[in-house]
């Protein structure tokens, strides 16, 4: 059975689930440095947080992540958030979630910029 190419999420609802997971890694970080004081270095948080792995789960599925870009811009895309085409001639910019959205619903229509090199 094909999946349609309706998304499962509207994208305003797509762009705010992202900033306050991006808003809640924020908390986190500074929750753990606070522990870190207290701890002398010897507690972790925020690792193996099932809200997040399900979270990002229904969000790569509404929108048929194959590639997992959802994931790559919330813990790897920064601070530029470019990605280039495999031969390297053409580049996106996907600072703003609606730029990543568009980017993973419309694989056939990307429109990136020529890579000036």
């Amino acid at each position: 059975m094909e999946k349609s190419k309706c998304p499962g999420i509207s994208k305003e609802c797509f762009c705010q689930a992202l900033k306050l997971i991006q808003e809640q890694g924020e908390i986190n970080e500074k929750f753990e440095k606070a522990l870190q004081l207290v701890g002398n270095g010897h507690y972790v948080f925020g690792t193996g947080n099932k809200y997040y792995e399900a979270l990002l789960a229904i969000l790569k599925e509404a929108l048929d992540d194959q590639f997992d870009y959802i994931s790559w811009w919330l813990y790897e895309g920064a601070p530029d958030y470019m990605i280039w085409s495999s031969d390297g001639k053409m580049q996106w910019c996907l600072k703003e979630p609606g730029d990543l959205y568009d980017y993973i619903l419309d694989p056939d229509g990307r429109k990136g910029e020529s890579s000036a090199e």
